[in-house]
């Protein structure tokens, strides 16, 4: 959900509560997006920096321009990672704390299953060529539009077309044993 007018027009001027609402609207997917499509490792540190970015630079947000808030964002956000995995070459493993506490409503296999193909579904993330990570993650995850995309990425739609079926392909191979295996089922309670 984009944030209304007025609002963004008070996060351009700097204005505390607007600024507030704008992290607490983008930090979640803009974690998510340097988690998955940028370097392993370090994406607290990473998402950090680059809210910090964004809050510097919205000023620049055209609210009357063809882009919304959300795609100027990403586009923003996109390019600074790339900008910084030219800059930086950590290898730094994430810490994610209470990741691994079982849900009351499921059962620990279940738990395991999900957190097995979640494990399975991130290693084939990084195993994808860059581009085809990038594209992936930017629409499927991030649900981003294709046209908004090729245009950050500076390429034609069809290519990232062809970036996103590969990776596709790719990521179900590498998921077809667990899907294909499933979690299990529970026993019935007599």
């Amino acid at each position: 959900m984009e944030l209304d007018r007025l609002t963004v027009e008070r996060l351009r001027r700097g204005e505390r509560d607007a600024q507030d609402a704008f992290l607490r609207r983008y930090a979640p997917v803009l974690h998510s997006f340097v988690r998955r499509a940028g370097p392993p490792g370090a994406a607290d540190d990473l998402t950090q920096e680059l809210l910090e970015k964004l809050l510097t630079v919205v000023e620049r947000f055209s609210p009357d321009g063809p882009a919304q808030l959300t795609t100027w964002v990403f586009t923003v956000a996109h390019r600074w990672l790339l900008d910084e995995k030219k800059r930086r070459h950590l290898e730094v493993a994430p810490l994610e704390e209470g990741m691994d506490v079982v849900d009351g409503r499921e059962s620990p296999d279940v738990h395991v299953h999900g957190r097995q193909l979640e494990a399975a579904l991130e290693s084939a993330l990084q195993q994808l060529p860059e581009a085809q990570r990038r594209v992936f993650v930017l629409t499927q995850v991030h649900h981003q539009p294709l046209e908004a995309v090729a245009e950050v990425e500076r390429v034609p739609v069809g290519t990232l077309k062809s970036r996103l079926h590969r990776a596709r392909a790719t990521l179900a191979a590498a998921l077809e044993p667990l899907l294909h295996r499933g979690p299990p089922v529970k026993a019935k309670e007599t």
